[in-house]
């Protein structure tokens, strides 16, 4: 099911759905991406929950040109800027996370764009975070009426100790603009 949203995202992204060409007095087009577009892209540096702070810069790149109809609206190398908004740490029972916000873009030809967006993930977009597996198990009595009772493992609420989330150089990432990108 990941895999299919992953797919789904990454063709609104290619595609250009939310997103429109417009041209001023000098007809030069204005391009206009909207809120909610992804943009796949690949990370420069390696963080993790044990080394980073609130505030470290991180860049990515991104991995493919993105087209507005038949213009290309974010060519490919294009850097990305982010930096740490959130660092939780391991805990029992749940993996260290960290919340990546995006605030920039330059793309190969030097122009910068200042933006508004994160990177994307299921977990309220943060990066890690999952739960850990539980240490001990015991066994619970389980009632049917037609069978015999039976005994079944259940898990305790005694979990294992969560650890660090590493992002290793060249993981590809999604980047969902929070509102709309004016490019000219």
């Amino acid at each position: 099911m990941r895999k299919f949203i992953i797919i789904i995202l990454a063709l609104f992204a290619l595609v250009g759905i939310w997103s429109e060409v417009n041209a001023n007095e000098t007809g030069q087009k204005i391009l206009k991406i909207r809120e909610g577009t992804f943009a796949k892209v690949m990370t420069r540096d390696e963080f993790s929950t044990l080394t980073a702070d609130i505030g470290d810069e991180v860049t990515f790149i991104n991995t493919q040109d993105m087209y507005v109809y038949e213009t290309n609206a974010i060519p490919e190398n294009t850097v990305f800027y982010g930096e740490i908004e959130d660092v939780r740490e391991p805990v029992e029972g749940k993996d260290g996370a960290l919340k990546i916000s995006i605030y920039k873009m330059i793309t190969p030809d030097k122009k910068v764009y200042r933006l508004s967006g994160h990177i994307y993930s299921e977990n309220d977009n943060y990066i890690g975070g999952k739960n850990t597996q539980s240490i001990y198990y015991h066994k619970v009595p389980h009632y049917n009426q037609r069978l015999k009772p039976m005994l079944k493992v259940a898990p305790l609420n005694v979990y294992e100790m969560g650890k660090h989330t590493v992002v290793k150089p060249g993981a590809e990432l999604f980047v969902i603009f929070e509102k709309d990108i004016i490019l000219k």
